[in-house]
């Protein structure tokens, strides 16, 4: 089944596999959308984040095939808590601002702001460093009115703290979802939505699929974060969307609901978010 994935680096997929795997991949999608649009079935997307402030218009330039992006694609912007990013935030933020300022001017949709967060497990840059960078980019999503696109590992306290002292009104999505049952309560407090990838699958991961069961279904959204958490029995490999049905099963049989209910959930959720 071609499903909604909300969360997937398209550009590393054309890195780790080549681009006639990018080009399969994006008629699939394209004749998935086409058979929904005409029997009325839930219309899956593909939510492709940034992570550097100057990656947008290289990432565009794999995705536009000379007639804009295809209907079932939706791009972010943002930046990746990397050491390059963090040597000045400033000057990371600002060059966010004008890829995007650019990307107006060329009729290119920006559909929410991230990735971006904290990353305690590779600690590229000090946490005070790292807040500026991701509070920058909670004000940047606050003034477009657009969702902020969460990265948060092993940050969990400090992650919870930025967003309740500064989240404003935009939606916040937490990405790659690798806390337990109690974090998640707590992002859900503040509103959150949260995204389960694959490793929602792997053998150690009892509390993820705790915390999973126990998100609203309106608050709920599923990912590959491709190339990356190849869903079992294939963890390890390289991953595209086109593995993320493996993950809905998952999750539905937890939920106790159908694959379909699943999949109209999901595709809901998307759409609302990112329009």
């Amino acid at each position: 089944m071609i499903l909604t994935d909300s969360h997937a680096h398209l550009s590393l997929v054309v890195e780790r596999f080549g681009r006639d795997i990018l080009a399969s991949l994006l008629i699939d999608y394209a004749q998935a959308w086409e058979s929904a649009m005409r029997l009325g079935h839930p219309l899956p997307l593909i939510l492709e984040p940034g992570v550097d402030p100057d990656d947008l218009a290289a990432r565009v330039g794999f995705l536009d095939r000379g007639s804009g992006l295809p209907p079932f694609m939706r791009l972010a912007a943002g930046i990746w808590p990397s050491a390059a990013n963090l040597a000045s935030p400033e000057t990371s933020l600002s060059a966010l601002e004008e890829a995007m300022a650019e990307a107006a001017r060329r009729g290119i949709h920006i559909a929410a702001i991230g990735e971006g967060g904290l990353d305690y497990h590779h600690m590229e840059g000090e946490a005070e460093v790292q807040a500026r960078l991701f509070e920058g980019q909670i004000a940047f999503a606050s003034d477009l009115g657009l969702p902020m696109i969460v990265h948060s590992r092993d940050a969990a306290a400090d992650t919870l703290a930025i967003l309740a002292r500064t989240r404003g009104s935009s939606p916040i999505i937490l990405h790659c979802f690798g806390y337990g049952p109690a974090e998640a309560r707590a992002f859900l407090d503040l509103d959150c939505w949260i995204s389960f990838a694959g490793n929602i699958s792997y053998k150690g991961s009892d509390t993820l699929r705790e915390a999973c069961a126990l998100v609203p279904a309106d608050r709920l959204l599923l990912e590959t974060d491709s190339p990356y958490m190849n869903p079992a029995p294939r963890r390890g490999k390289g991953a595209t969307p086109l593995d993320i049905e493996r993950t809905y099963a998952l999750t539905a049989d937890l939920r106790g609901v159908s694959l379909l209910e699943l999949a109209d959930t999901i595709s809901v959720n998307a759409h609302m978010l990112f329009g």
